[in-house]
């Protein structure tokens, strides 16, 4: 045998004894158990209790608007009682009119666009029940659920205002405009 071969195999027998003993090396452990208790995770949630009505200028109340051809001036009110649960001692949640619901019957409609867009800044979120805090200026509700949490149901309006501008003319973009109000979202949020 020559020696390249004969170095070669005395190599691979070498590392092959090191790496045998490689199994052998070992730590102490040991562990234990702790009685860290139980935790139970909060509920955030928001469903409708019945179907909600509408309002318009005061007048009898409505359960849609199909029919209604609104002007401006006109003040639509629509009313709802929504079950809120909330648990969890340090739970804070917003309940928001996403004013993007208030949309336009057909997107790229040059009036329906204008109507929505319009009616979006005049609607108004209020809400009333206990553990519900005031709405705040950004039209937004305040709910603190504390170590009792809040399971209540609760009055929710939301006020549309079709405002009429002093100056002629300014709402005329929105003639023959079509808004849905069908699918208007109120968002129950963890802060």
């Amino acid at each position: 045998m020559n020696t390249l071969l004969k170095g070669s195999i005395a190599g691979v027998a070498g590392i092959a004894l090191l790496l045998g003993g490689a199994g052998t090396f070992a730590l102490w452990n040991s562990s234990a158990t702790v009685d860290g208790g139980t935790i139970v995770a909060g509920e955030l949630d928001v469903e409708a209790a019945a179907a909600g009505v509408w309002t318009v200028n005061g007048a009898a109340t409505m359960a849609t608007l199909d029919d209604f051809v609104a002007v401006p001036g006109d003040t639509m009110v629509f009313t709802q009682t929504l079950n809120i649960t909330a648990s969890g001692d340090n739970l804070v949640a917003t309940l928001e009119l996403d004013p993007a619901s208030i949309g336009a019957s057909t997107v790229g409609n040059d009036a329906d666009d204008a109507l929505a867009l319009y009616l979006q800044k005049g609607a108004v979120l209020a809400a009333d029940g206990t553990g519900i805090g005031v709405v705040s200026a950004d039209n937004v509700t305040t709910i603190t659920a504390g170590a009792t949490g809040v399971t209540e149901a609760v009055d929710v309006t939301v006020t549309i205002d079709f405002p009429q501008n002093a100056v002629a003319g300014f709402e005329n973009d929105t003639m023959l405009g079509s808004v849905d109000l069908s699918d208007m979202a109120l968002t129950l949020t963890q802060k």
